[in-house]
């Protein structure tokens, strides 16, 4: 059987707009990695080290790169923790209108 490439953009949309539980659970995934990446590049650009973070905050290093690492949920606590010893806070806003956050 010949190798396919697959447009994994494409198969995404079409499974969205087909399916409305993986659309629930697509975005709820892409929510989650967003904010993740989103505090490790304030760490990274603040110059900060997981070590650092560890310290500051009174978690393991291990917590702190876990925290880091897609697919792990951290309690809220252990993220607040790591948010404080950042100097950073969660911004509460209302969703657009539509919901998404990609754009298609």
């Amino acid at each position: 059987m010949p190798f396919k490439k697959v447009d994994v953009q494409k198969e995404v949309k079409e499974r969205i707009e087909a399916n409305e539980d993986f659309k629930k659970a697509y975005f709820q995934a892409d929510r989650e990695y967003e904010l993740i990446k989103e505090i490790v590049n304030k760490r990274k650009e603040s110059g900060i080290s997981q070590s650092i973070v560890a310290e500051r905050s009174g978690l393991k290093q291990q917590v702190v790169s876990r925290i880091e690492t897609e697919g792990n949920s951290p309690t809220l606590k252990n993220l607040l923790r790591y948010l404080d010893a950042l100097d950073l806070t969660i911004k509460i806003e209302k969703k657009s209108n539509d919901g998404n956050h990609l754009n298609y």
